[in-house]
């Protein structure tokens, strides 16, 4: 309900801009359009979360009418927060116009008032193309890791690495299963998920079907995200248990440790909760401290250690206890990047892509899928990472 009443304030401000901005879009037949296509949209929304019709399977024939309620709702969004400064543009414009001398020009001025109501005809058009983006589907992207010191054994090791597949509304087990096979067919060693596998935890046992059929030598090894601590833990939990007792080559590392050995050597893979401590900084770095003695006090000095966290900002924590290599998801790499920089970079220190301390390495990959369908300039992605000898 907290969600609809939010979607309802984007649609009522954004109405409330375009009034002011645009007042012929809010006169007759267009505001009949206008109001029409708002309310279709907010429904496409509520009937879902009121009545459980398509809200954890998508029939084919709602599905595009799903999408465009996604490009209406961030469309609406982005007149809300783009249109405020050109409003404040217009009324200084009103009042300079009625101020000024007659023969005085303002077309500098009536440029930026036609920008501004240009702006909409943008938002939709933006919204409409991060939406297409979002629903192609994934990429896949290769990547290789050169470590300092890398045991000949694991020259050429190959890791998959899925991460916020968030199965939901948007996205299906089938599209989970696609991901899994991907790595299936690349051949990797290891496969793993870094969390925020699911939304919808009514679709758990297909997910967890989904995972079950990974066919990499060493398996799957996965991490929780916040969304498995916000949608349904204790299903989570026991769908992860349920694979262990069938023996699925499928393990869920909670501040623990997983070793194995590949060619005679042993690597160690640690995995670390997310930190649900509360949302204050402090309360972050105690739990991950918390999660860092646990997970890694045990192993050997000549193990390779790696680290799987959902959140990238554990890196540190992972690099001062002699992980080569980190993997993480969380950011979704932003979901918007321009010319491959994120144009929300500043919402996390560790955001998409590579990142280096001494000889330790992270990746933060931009998410195998999302909970929202719009996109632009970070795809959604499978990731199979080799591992080289520097």
């Amino acid at each position: 309900m907290g969600r609809l009443l939010v979607l309802l304030f984007v649609y009522l401000g954004a109405y409330l801009v375009l009034r002011r901005l645009l007042p012929a879009v809010t006169r007759g037949w267009r505001h009949g359009v206008l109001v029409g296509l708002s309310v279709f949209a907010f429904a496409a929304w509520t009937v879902p979360a009121v009545t459980g019709y398509g809200l954890h399977h998508t029939p084919p024939l709602l599905v595009p009418v799903k999408l465009f309620a996604v490009v209406w709702s961030i469309a609406a969004l982005m007149v809300m927060l783009m249109g405020p400064p050109f409003l404040i543009l217009k009324l200084r414009r009103e009042r300079r116009q009625q101020a000024a001398p007659p023969g005085v020009d303002l077309g500098r001025r009536d440029l930026l008032m036609k920008a501004g109501q240009a702006m909409p005809i943008l938002a939709m058009g933006t919204s409409a193309v991060g939406v297409v983006n979002g629903s192609l589907g994934f990429t896949v992207r290769e990547v290789e890791v050169k470590l300092r010191g890398l045991p000949a054994a694991l020259d050429g090791f190959r890791i998959g690495q899925i991460t916020d597949v968030h199965v939901g509304p948007f996205i299906s087990p089938e599209y989970l299963r696609g991901a899994v096979e991907v790595m299936n067919t690349a051949g990797v060693d290891l496969q793993v998920m870094t969390g925020d596998l699911i939304d919808d935890v009514n679709q758990i046992d297909e997910t967890m079907a989904a995972l079950a059929s990974t066919t990499a030598r060493h398996g799957m090894l996965a991490v929780l995200g916040n969304h498995e601590h916000w949608r349904g833990l204790e299903e989570v939990l026991g769908g992860y248990a349920q694979l262990a007792e069938r023996g699925a080559p499928v393990r869920l590392l909670v501040d623990e440790t997983h070793v194995l050995e590949h060619g005679g050597q042993r690597v160690r893979v640690v995995g670390v909760d997310f930190p649900m401590s509360g949302p204050s900084r402090a309360g972050r770095d105690r739990r991950w401290q918390h999660s860092a003695e646990m997970a890694f006090k045990d192993g050997h000095p000549d193990d390779v250690v790696l680290c799987l966290s959902h959140h990238p900002d554990f890196f540190p924590y992972a690099a001062e206890r002699g992980a080569r290599l980190t993997l993480a998801g969380h950011t979704h790499g932003g979901q918007v990047a321009f010319l491959g920089v994120p144009l929300f970079g500043f919402a996390f220190k560790h955001m998409l892509g590579r990142y280096r301390f001494r000889d330790s390495h992270l990746y933060v990959s931009g998410g195998t899928g999302h909970w929202l369908p719009f996109r632009i300039g970070v795809p959604p992605e499978v990731t199979l990472l080799t591992l080289r000898s520097a």
